[in-house]
């Protein structure tokens, strides 16, 4: 931002400037190379916020963990710290109890943090209608809950279509087998160690079985691994083969 307000009060100087044509015309092909630069960032593939290696390991702080009186400052902490990823759980209170927040929160975040990966988790009832209104916010990942839709393929469909990568999320009791057709179509699939919303006891074992067997069925897959990572499970997570792991209060407490 301060680059561009550099630029615009530049050129507004050489506007003023009749006689300095080359001046105006340098800080035009300046801005335009700032222009080009940006646009080629978010081409997918090519720049920062391409998803990576599903082998290199990831930490996704969770937005929703955040001080809300104090959001911006906590995630831009967490950015400069390293995190290349955010996590937004989006919770409706019908398919997870509490509720959280909507695309206006994930929009107002893409405007301040343009180059870090948005890993946003529905989870809310019939996603199909909340999918667009994400999209438009800057969501860069899209990961759905097979119980909350009965077009699970569809919804994947709608946000592979819209240039969004698709994920699917497994709570403790969701099979791996329930999204076995479409894992083909997504790029990344969650593994919940808690119900979403309830807290509890951690399926530790129930999860690392999963992650084991979601690696198998696709090696490219980016496996996250949320609700209660901490340093003391995370070695045996990522043995597991998870390389994204999503942790809130080790990280906004610490």
């Amino acid at each position: 931002t301060q680059f561009y307000s550099y630029i615009e009060t530049k050129i507004k100087i050489d506007n003023n400037d009749n006689d300095n044509s080359n001046m105006r015309i340098q800080s035009f092909l300046v801005l335009l190379v700032a222009m080009t630069s940006v646009l080629l960032r978010v081409v997918d593939g090519f720049g920062v916020r391409n998803l990576g290696s599903p082998h290199r390991i990831v930490v996704s702080p969770s937005v929703a963990k955040a001080n809300v009186l104090r959001l911006g400052n906590d995630l831009q902490d967490a950015v400069n710290g390293g995190a290349e990823w955010l996590h937004f759980s989006v919770q409706d209170g019908r398919m997870v109890p509490k509720i959280s927040f909507g695309a206006p929160v994930v929009a107002a975040c893409r405007d301040a943090f343009p180059y870090t990966v948005f890993d946003v988790k529905l989870g809310c009832i019939e996603p199909e209608h909340r999918v667009a209104d994400f999209i438009k916010a800057g969501a860069d990942i899209l990961s759905v809950h097979p119980e909350s839709t009965l077009q699970l393929g569809a919804v994947i469909h709608k946000i592979h279509a819209a240039g969004v990568a698709p994920g699917v999320v497994l709570n403790p009791g969701t099979s791996v087998s329930s999204v076995e057709h479409v894992l083909d179509q997504c790029q990344v699939a969650v593994v919940m160690l808690v119900n979403p919303g309830y807290g509890g006891p951690k399926y530790l074992k129930q999860a690392i079985s999963k992650i084991k067997e979601l690696r198998r069925l696709k090696p490219s897959l980016h496996i996250s691994v949320d609700g209660g990572v901490s340093e003391k499970n995370a070695a045996e997570l990522i043995a597991a083969g998870a390389n994204v792991l999503v942790a809130g209060g080790g990280i906004f407490k610490a």
